[in-house]
């Protein structure tokens, strides 16, 4: 089945923070915060490190719900732990009146070059590919969190205040842009790379 994501600010070969929501055999529920890439039609796919209880469950059940949201405490609820109960539908593996979901069938679970992910450790990290099977819109107003604006939006507050600061700070915008760059040109649309590259030749030519 084919599934149109655009109307939840979805594009095809770009990548968006969710939070996942799975449960294992016991039905325990869990939610975490992750990645998710839309590849076209129903083909979705997302890149875990081992250790963590949302790969597990995926391991186990072979099933997770990406739920669309940009509330900043379930964000920082399902990083930092999980999230309280009563944020989890009573029968679903999904958090309560989030704006839109969608249920994921894994097809593929596969073991990844780690020396293509920025960070570097010991552990393992799993390439997971998988179908739609259902998507959910509860408000016409939801949209995928894209941090790639968020990333631009810094590095324009910084620009403004980049010619009135010292040196030390002037070097520290220019890491901060650097390392904004690399997030945009990983998982932004070409429109927000072109951006960010108009705004660090202006900086740098100009400094």
């Amino acid at each position: 089945m084919e599934f149109n994501l655009e109307g939840i600010g979805i594009e095809k070969g770009l990548q968006y923070e969710c939070i996942y929501t799975t449960e294992n055999s016991k039905g325990e529920k869990n939610a975490g915060p992750f990645g998710f890439k839309y590849l076209g039609d129903d083909k979705v796919s997302c890149t875990l490190f081992e250790g963590s209880q949302t790969l597990k469950n995926i391991m186990e059940t072979k099933k997770y719900t990406v739920n669309i949201t940009e509330d900043p405490l379930i964000f920082t609820y399902a990083t930092i732990g999980n999230l309280p109960d009563e944020y989890f539908d009573d029968e679903l593996a999904v958090i309560k009146d989030v704006p839109a979901y969608l249920t994921i069938e894994v097809e593929s679970i596969e073991e990844a070059d780690k020396d293509k992910f920025p960070l570097k450790n010991e552990k393992s990290l799993y390439l997971i590919e998988g179908k739609i099977t259902d998507m959910k819109i509860n408000n016409r107003c939801a949209h995928a969190y894209n941090r790639g604006l968020s990333s631009l939006i810094e590095c324009l507050v910084n620009y403004s205040r980049y010619f009135i600061v010292d040196d030390e700070m002037k070097a520290f915008y220019e890491n901060r842009l650097d390392e904004n760059q690399r997030i945009i040109n990983k998982v932004s649309d070409k429109k927000t790379q072109e951006a960010i590259a108009y705004l660090k030749d202006n900086m740098l030519k100009n400094k």
